[in-house]
């Protein structure tokens, strides 16, 4: 029987003292002890793109999450000429071809983990299924609105900084040539950040 005693004894001892989680770090003839516990992580690089509505102008377009992309916005009612009350934004110019709606939106790029302090974005759209009257633009102000290309070029919006938003414009060219087209339209924007 003591025999056996001991062996239970001596297994509950092998097993306290290697149960994970548990560390024998002790002390005698004091009232302090100080184990230390290492800690690691993995940090991973990350990049993240926020839009949001603009604030310069006159009534800028809602952007909203969802509706068909990350993001939504909608210019509302337009015309190539140019008349009538914007739904939002504004009739930024009026030729006798056509006439550009805009409104400013905001970007905020955010990174961590990476080799450079800037960012920058390329811009791409598909064209509107009535391309012939409609063409999107982007720029930096109203004045400097360019067609958003289909296919990625070289960066549109450059020397970004992690946390501070960028005011920028979106703009929609509708064309009073014809033939006409009325109704519905729509593309979507995909913009690109990198952070090289």
């Amino acid at each position: 029987m003591r025999l056996h005693s001991k062996a239970i004894l001596g297994m509950l001892v092998v097993l306290l003292l290697s149960s994970t989680g548990l560390a024998a770090t002790s002390a005698t003839g004091t009232n302090t002890v100080a184990p230390t516990l290492a800690i690691s992580v993995s940090v991973q690089s990350a990049v993240e793109l926020t839009l949001a509505t603009g604030t310069s102008g006159p009534a800028p377009c809602a952007i909203n999450a969802g509706g068909g992309g990350d993001y939504n916005l909608s210019f509302g009612n337009v015309n190539g000429l140019g008349v009538g009350t914007p739904t939002c934004g504004a009739v930024t110019s009026v030729t006798a071809s056509n006439a550009t709606y805009a409104t400013s939106y905001h970007l905020t790029p955010r990174f961590s983990g990476q080799s450079s302090a800037t960012g920058s974005i390329v811009l791409t759209a598909p064209a509107f299924a009535n391309p012939l009257i409609l063409t999107l633009k982007e720029g930096a102000t109203t004045g400097t609105l360019v067609a958003v290309p289909s296919a990625p070029g070289s960066a549109q919006i450059t020397g970004l900084a992690s946390g501070t938003a960028v005011e920028r414009y979106l703009g929609v060219t509708v064309s009073n040539t014809s033939p006409g087209f009325t109704g519905s339209d729509t593309t979507k924007v995909t913009f690109t950040m990198t952070v090289p």
